[in-house]
């Protein structure tokens, strides 16, 4: 029988940003951290104005130039933390900026494409309706799941990563994550590169609306996870109150 193999410590990172961000951007951040004209909240600056000139050109139809500058706007989003890093300038208000426009800018750029795509009856009323609303509740689980979890100790309270699988091709791909501390399986990031980058940037303009169907089917789904997860973090902190209380009494 073989041995589950050991997470490396951190949290895993996402498939997209291991193999097409990281290996660019961990060089690319050292080399900007040497310069006194580039700060994180800079960088972050540049990211928000890469979301906007997304959002500017869903709006005017300039579906490629959207998703092209909406993966720049990622690329560009993960510099900044590198960069204080790099130059150990890391702060709690430098994390909320990066928050803020990560939310922010994802937030208008859904719903520039989404009004484009209604414009032009490329996509059905619901969709986009949908996708905000799953999108919303996504960030409420996850964000309610988080500190719960943190309570009891028991980190993020996600997927449990040490568990071994015994399907022999699923085994050896999950092994293999683990070695790279990455995500064996595609999450929400990758959902909104492919929606919001990939499927303006190739598919023609009438078929972006399939991208934004797609990415309201992961969201249910991912909300469904989700909240199992968070229902069961819940009641490790209901039995965890209820201990303390009798323990008390």
């Amino acid at each position: 029988m073989s041995q589950p193999v050991t997470p490396p410590q951190g949290r895993p990172r996402e498939i997209w940003t291991r193999f097409t961000v990281d290996p660019l951007a961990t060089p690319l951040a050292a080399w900007l951290a040497r310069s006194r004209h580039v700060t994180p909240n800079r960088v972050t600056g540049v990211a928000i104005l890469l979301a906007v000139g997304s959002a500017t050109c869903f709006a005017l139809d300039a579906y490629r130039l959207g998703g092209l500058l909406f993966i720049l706007r990622f690329f560009v989003d993960c510099l900044d933390g590198k960069v204080a890093r790099a130059q150990g300038t890391s702060s709690a208000r430098g994390a909320v900026l990066d928050l803020a426009a990560d939310v922010g800018g994802i937030a208008l750029v859904v719903a520039s494409l989404s009004w484009s795509l209604l414009r032009h009856d490329d996509v059905a009323q619901f969709v986009p309706v949908g996708l905000l609303g799953a999108m919303v509740f996504y960030n409420w689980v996850l964000a309610y799941r988080k500190q719960l979890a943190g309570q009891l100790g028991l980190g993020e309270g996600g997927a449990d990563h040490t568990r071994s699988v015994n399907v022999p091709v699923v085994r050896q791909w999950v092994s293999w994550c683990r070695r790279l501390n990455m995500s064996p399986v595609p999450w929400a990031l990758e959902a909104e590169i492919g929606m919001l980058g990939l499927a303006p940037l190739f598919l023609p303009s009438e078929w972006v609306g399939v991208g934004l169907a797609v990415g309201l089917c992961f969201y249910v789904l991912a909300d469904a996870v989700n909240m199992l997860r968070l229902w069961r973090v819940a009641g490790l902190t209901d039995r965890a109150r209820a201990t303390t209380t009798q323990d008390g009494a």
